[in-house]
């Protein structure tokens, strides 16, 4: 059977790791002008940067390649002295795209997460495939940006074209 949907490599995204708690978190939040998301698994979204809650004390910061070393330097700053963690992963995982009308489809057959119970703008980390992955809905039900470790970007790439209906 093949689905309807596109899978893609993302291309031309930075990832910022950032550990800490309240009193580091209100500095990363006047140095970007955001406040970032209290609940667990939500994200907020504008058009320099994603900041997306992985847990209470636990921030990824995706914005566009070109802004890495920047952001990376001005989140670092902001907590320089404080007991907080602000990292560059990018090289540490690769993205992947899929989207249409049987992405949900798709990505079930590897998740072991019910995706339905998700909306847009949520994010969650889960076993996909064999391995782990942090998971962006963009838009529920058609649209979503799965994260792996680096070294899995070749299999998983496999996988997703195999669960889509393609032989490999």
């Amino acid at each position: 059977m093949s689905y309807r949907v596109e899978v893609s490599s993302l291309k031309d995204y930075a990832l910022i790791n950032l550990r800490g708690g309240a009193p580091v978190t209100a500095n990363w939040e006047a140095t970007l002008d955001v406040t970032f998301p209290k609940a667990a698994h939500t994200a907020v979204i504008n058009e320099a940067f994603s900041v997306l809650s992985l847990s209470s004390d636990h921030w990824w910061v995706r914005t566009a390649l070109k802004n890495e070393d920047e952001l990376f330097h001005r989140l670092s700053e902001s907590v320089s002295g404080d007991h907080a963690a602000v990292t560059v992963v990018t090289d540490h995982f690769q993205g992947f795209s899929v989207q249409g009308a049987d992405a949900v489809a798709v990505l079930r057959q590897g998740f072991s997460l019910d995706l339905r119970s998700l909306d847009s703008g949520q994010c969650t980390r889960g076993g996909f495939a064999r391995c782990g992955a942090t998971l962006q809905v963009v838009d529920a039900g058609m649209d979503y940006e799965i994260f792996v470790e680096a070294s899995y970007s070749e299999y998983v790439e496999r996988w997703l074209k195999v669960a889509q209906g393609h032989t490999v």
